[in-house]
């Protein structure tokens, strides 16, 4: 059973046993939501656990190992060491936009996912433009970070930024143009249409140039 088979069912339940349509639809879009919102962290949490250990082994180090079964939880009590650190607002700084960069900058990474397809059928949405929603989605994040140097009141700060946003624009051109690529050889800007196009052959094998290019660009822009 799909993801939306399961929202589906229970919308349909709920209307059957008598709850008002509107609080129906809610709770359906309010599921949809949680789902597309959740499998991203569960998954990043898996990829950052993946990342240390790989690290670690590379450079003659254990890893993560204390917390859960061979430190998969290590992620979850380090986010919850981070929430539960006390929230400091520089003085001067302007507090509504400080507080409300790192919330745009994680809503914008979330967002992103709910364009890229897992299987054929498990997808948050299969957009026309999903392409271009990628791209747009995705910058969204050097907003953020601008957001948080300009807002701090800081020139080191505001320095930083933009030091960091000229870097990520830098990064994000080459990306742009490796991207354009599928999006030609598929005749789509659907990220479903371009990953069923590649059927017969896979883009990478077609253009390895501009996969290699990709590639590079999004370790340069995360940093690794």
């Amino acid at each position: 059973m799909e993801c939306r088979d399961i929202i589906n069912t229970l919308a349909a339940c709920l209307q059957v046993s008598g709850t008002d349509p509107d609080l129906a639809q809610f709770i359906q879009i309010l599921l949809g939501v949680l789902i597309v919102t959740m499998a991203p962290l569960i998954i990043v949490i898996l990829l950052i656990w993946v990342e240390r250990k790989f690290a670690a082994r590379v450079q003659d180090r254990i890893g993560p190992n204390r917390v859960g079964p061979y430190g998969l939880l290590q992620s979850v009590a380090d986010a919850i060491k981070m929430i539960l650190k006390e929230d400091i607002t520089p003085a001067g700084a302007d507090r509504l936009v400080y507080n409300l960069a790192p919330i745009i900058s994680m809503v914008s990474v979330i967002l992103i996912w709910a364009v890229i397809p897992f299987s054929p059928v498990h997808i948050g949405v299969d957009l026309s433009i999903g392409a271009l929603y990628f791209v747009a989605v995705g910058s969204i994040g050097t907003l953020a970070i601008m957001m948080a140097g300009w807002s701090s009141n800081n020139k080191y700060a505001l320095l930083g930024a933009f030091r960091v946003v000229a870097q990520l624009v830098s990064y994000e051109v080459p990306m742009v143009f490796a991207l354009l690529v599928p999006v030609l050889i598929a005749g789509s800007m659907s990220m479903q249409g371009i990953v069923e196009a590649q059927r017969g052959m896979w883009f990478v094998v077609l253009s390895p140039l501009a996969a290699l290019i990709f590639f590079i660009s999004t370790q340069a822009e995360t940093g690794r």
